[in-house]
């Protein structure tokens, strides 16, 4: 009877530990009432917002930025995130949603992987990047 109580827990255990969901999400903005310390005015491009969000790498600089989201494969050729400004799709270039945003204007960033960017179809299979805006 200990064996069978001790193998019950352990599969409840790893039962337990398989349970959960498979997208993710990562927020990041400057809103009134929040715990961030940082003003709007140390962001001068959205490079600056991307890179303080826990699941991109970002290399190069300038014109030249690539935006990857660690863990995602690629369906097609393309590995860029799909950058989603106030629900509409823009694309995956960052350097034509970088410079079509007035980073003024930027609310809130968000990361949506896995099964929650499933909404954005095949376009969202290595990640959305959801820019709200304040206007």
């Amino acid at each position: 009877m200990k064996y069978v109580t001790i193998i019950l827990f352990l599969f409840l255990f790893i039962g337990l530990q398989s349970c959960g969901t498979s997208g993710s999400t990562s927020d990041y903005g400057v809103r009134s009432g929040s715990n961030v310390q940082e003003s709007q005015d140390s962001f001068r491009e959205l490079v600056d917002y991307l890179q303080r969000i826990p699941g991109l790498r970002i290399t190069g600089s300038g014109n030249n930025i690539n935006v990857l989201v660690r863990g995602t494969s690629s369906f097609t050729s393309e590995t860029n995130p799909l950058y989603v400004v106030d629900g509409a799709p823009r694309g995956t270039n960052y350097s034509e949603v970088n410079r079509s945003l007035n980073i003024a204007e930027i609310r809130s960033v968000r990361l949506v992987t896995g099964s929650d960017a499933a909404a954005y179809g095949v376009r969202g299979a290595n990640g959305v990047i959801e820019i709200t805006l304040k206007r």
